[in-house]
């Protein structure tokens, strides 16, 4: 038996994802919201549909669809049509405004941009700064077509899937933007079968099956938050998708609706610790198996916060746009590896790299670099940015850090990020996990500032805990006590909040437009 709208092959691709369940439990809820939801045969079918309507409307194998979007059934509607109709998935952040959107836009050169009507106007001001480009403007919350062209969604999910093009494995699923946490972000290319190995070997790694529960916090513009939504559906699980992050609203999912696995970033485990103290009752969460996180390393402090308080079960993984799930840190190895990112994951090589490209020794500090079934091809229309990325079979991170005599990574920064100071370099990393032991830090990230005296100086924003007071002072006595005096901030920002991307990272780039205090 065919899964409908599904061209019949063992490929490894995307489009495929729910064909399994869809087949031998057909009525199995895949998805849901909390109002809405779809059982496998309805998620099967409507990917189908929409996949077929995305093709009469003269969407051509290669072309790119985005997606503008929030978390919702529908944008996993979305993922599956476009991976089964042979273009190429391109995600936006809903949170962009109409510059970035444009940015975006002129990138991807998108034949077909799905949206909500609310988001609309930002997206047809973005269009409108990117001349000579016609694209098919798609409402995913609408029902009647829209009077300036914009296809209405609903009425096409209902319609009746026709038989689909063959999608090979090695055909582009996904272009994916960098976090852009250093400057422009940068579309990279990934096919179906690195997205697709990234899921199988991610299902075994935490051990999925098709009793699991996800509670779908994270983005799913963001990789690993799509990327977890796809291996749990693979593995015949249910997922629950959660539109915004709210902490009180997690902790009361996990224990009402019983879930089982959960992504986060560290930010959002912070959030959860907290309003565990501020509860009057500790939630119940015993049905957690699995708890990971992602995006930046988890500061010691709420890790331990996080055991003591949700579940032993805690995952660490380390990985990035362009290469994916690189390393993962398992419960066991929480606290006798607590600064650690983890061993490599699986299918994946590690090699710590010096300036030669040499493999440095363990404990000595160079260059990230992998081999990763899982990476990307290559950068989007920028040939020498992918030469530059590549050594060989070795993808660069643009990340520093250390492999220890056990194979455990530590990261101490990106190279773009490194401080100079008086020629010695300083890692902003490990000052922030210093500066992060501070009661009265919430969350922080540091810089190099110009110095006339010594090239760079160490910059440090900060953000307090509710009540919180801290000055220069008190911050680089704290240091000191751990760390050599050169490391210390020479000047302190307080701001309200550290900008951060989809994935949790810092984006350093940007603190300069954090909202002062």
């Amino acid at each position: 038996m065919q899964s409908i709208g599904c061209a019949i092959g063992p490929e490894l691709t995307v489009g495929a994802v729910t064909r399994q369940f869809a087949r031998i439990e057909p009525s199995k809820r895949a998805l849901h919201d909390g109002e809405r939801s779809l059982t496998y045969a309805e998620l099967d079918r409507q990917a189908g549909a929409l996949a077929s309507a995305l093709l009469r409307q003269g969407l051509q194998r290669g072309e790119v669809v985005c997606t503008y979007l929030p978390n919702s059934i529908d944008y996993v509607v979305v993922v599956l049509a476009v991976a089964r109709s042979g273009a190429i998935f391109s995600p936006i952040n809903p949170r962009y405004k109409a510059f970035e959107v444009a940015a975006m836009l002129r990138q991807a050169q998108p034949r077909v941009v799905l949206t909500t009507r609310a988001l609309d106007p930002v997206l047809r001001a973005a269009a409108a700064s990117i001349a000579g480009h016609d694209m098919l403007v798609v409402h995913a919350d609408a029902k009647q077509p829209s009077t300036d062209g914009a296809i209405a969604l609903q009425p096409v999910l209902e319609q009746v899937p026709q038989p689909l093009p063959v999608v090979e494995e090695n055909d582009f699923f996904s272009l994916m933007f960098t976090s852009g946490t250093t400057g422009e972000p940068k579309g990279a290319l990934a096919t179906h079968r690195a997205r697709m190995l990234w899921v199988l070997n991610a299902t075994i790694q935490y051990g999925l099956d098709e009793g699991d529960h996800y509670l779908g916090t994270m983005p799913q513009v963001h990789s690993a938050g799509l990327t977890f939504t796809l291996m749990h559906l693979y593995a015949g699980a249910t997922v629950r998708i959660l539109p915004h992050f709210d902490a009180r609203e997690f902790l009361r999912i996990v224990e009402s609706e019983r879930v089982t696995s959960a992504l986060t970033v560290p930010t959002m485990l912070t959030m959860i610790v907290d309003e565990i103290d501020r509860a009057a009752r500790p939630p119940s969460l015993a049905t957690l198996k699995r708890l990971v996180t992602c995006g930046s390393p988890l500061p010691v402090a709420t890790k331990r916060r996080v055991l003591e308080k949700v579940t032993s079960q805690l995952y660490d993984y380390y990985g990035s746009t362009e290469s994916n799930s690189m390393t993962v840190l398992r419960p066991a190895d929480q606290l006798r590896k607590p600064e650690s990112v983890g061993q490599a994951f699986r299918n994946v090589e590690l090699m710590i790299a010096d300036e030669s490209g040499a493999a440095c020794a363990s404990g000595v500090v160079g260059e990230v670099c992998c081999i990763n079934p899982s990476a990307m091809t290559a950068y989007r229309n920028r040939p020498e940015e992918t030469a530059r990325a590549f050594r060989g079979r070795w993808f660069r991170t643009g990340d520093l850090g250390f492999l220890d005599a056990d194979g455990f990574l530590h990261l101490v920064g990106r190279l773009t990020d490194v401080v100079i100071s008086g020629g010695v370099n300083i890692y902003p990393a490990e000052i922030e996990h210093v500066l992060m032991l501070h009661p009265a830090v919430l969350d922080a990230a540091v810089v190099g500032v110009p110095d006339a005296k010594w090239g760079q100086a160490v910059k440090a924003y900060l953000v307090l805990r509710g009540g919180a007071r801290l000055d220069l002072e008190e911050a680089q006595r704290h240091c000191m006590a751990h760390l050599a005096d050169f490391k210390k901030p020479r000047s302190v920002e307080f701001v309200t909040a550290i900008p951060k991307n989809a994935g949790g990272k810092t984006v350093k780039s940007a603190l300069t437009e954090a909202t002062h205090d």
